[in-house]
């Protein structure tokens, strides 16, 4: 929905480098450090409590190549690149629509069919995203002019049927069919990202939620370093055993350790705006 081919090819080609490839490679840097680590400290293998051999060439290959850091900004930066080339051809909307349908179905089904993705940068899951961009662009003005009302409505049961969806592929409940799994991966995806396109548009007057959606790129990069700080904070460091407490006590102490890594990502999101926007491809704000 929010696609722009404004200033020509180089143009565009800067900004996603900028927004995006930029981001995912400092980001991704993270994913790096328990190997080299390891490599460099053969001890703390058992700290980590892996028996992973952590070859070095290929952990550098699986970042920085296969894509497998922050994977969702390197398929959405291949992704990117897809939309614009077919956007360039494909001018009138059904033709789009038909383009869309074609790379999700074709993409869904190579997966559900257990064939293998070799292809470097997230090639694979970029072309899929690109036919959800042809769709978006395409519907883009019935969202513009959805009512809050009108998206709460929609975004409740479109949520509930995705959960329903996720628990039928993941207990394997129906026929264990590769074309039945197809089925059921595109159904819960389209209904996803109606759902969440909803949620969107329901929560644009709640500011702070809106305002963690505009920077979701630094909450998206760094949740799971800080949740792993808030974690060793909470168990090692308070010393806290919830692992033996009653499933009440253990909710309310998952749920203060998430809100800890929330603050702690609130955080690290205000010293990245304010110093280190240039990781995110951002202009200098004075």
């Amino acid at each position: 929905m929010t696609f722009s081919t404004r200033g020509g090819f180089k143009a565009f080609l800067i900004r996603k480098i900028r927004t995006l490839l930029i981001p995912y490679y400092v980001f991704s840097l993270y994913f790096l450090a328990k190997p080299v680590a390891i490599l460099l400290i053969p001890n703390l293998r058992a700290s980590f409590q892996t028996s992973h051999d952590y070859g070095v060439a290929h952990q550098f290959y699986d970042v920085l190549i296969a894509g497998n850091g922050l994977w969702f900004l390197m398929a959405f930066f291949v992704a990117e690149l897809v939309t614009y080339g077919i956007t360039k051809y494909a001018i009138n909307s059904p033709l789009k629509i038909v383009i869309g349908t074609i790379l999700i179905v074709s993409t869904f089904a190579w997966t559900s069919f257990g064939l293998p993705d070799i292809m470097p940068f997230q090639i694979m899951k970029g072309i899929q995203i690109s036919g959800f961009m042809l769709l978006g662009i395409v519907t883009k003005n019935t969202w513009l002019y959805m009512t809050k009302r009108t998206a709460v409505i929609t975004m409740v049961p479109a949520i509930l049927i995705v959960a329903i969806c996720q628990i039928v592929i993941r207990q394997k409940l129906l026929i264990d069919d590769p074309l039945f799994h197809t089925f059921i991966l595109i159904f819960a995806a389209f209904t996803g990202a109606v759902g969440f396109i909803c949620f969107a548009i329901a929560i644009h007057q709640c500011q702070w939620l809106s305002q963690i959606g505009q920077d979701s790129i630094v909450y998206y990069a760094l949740n799971a370093l800080t949740l792993n700080v808030a974690k060793i904070l909470v168990f090692r460091i308070l010393g806290i055993d919830a692992t033996h407490l009653p499933y009440i006590s253990q909710l309310i102490i998952g749920t203060l350790t998430t809100a800890l890594a929330i603050a702690l990502l609130t955080a690290e999101n205000i010293i990245i705006q304010r110093w280190l926007w240039w990781t995110i491809g951002k202009s200098h704000q004075k």
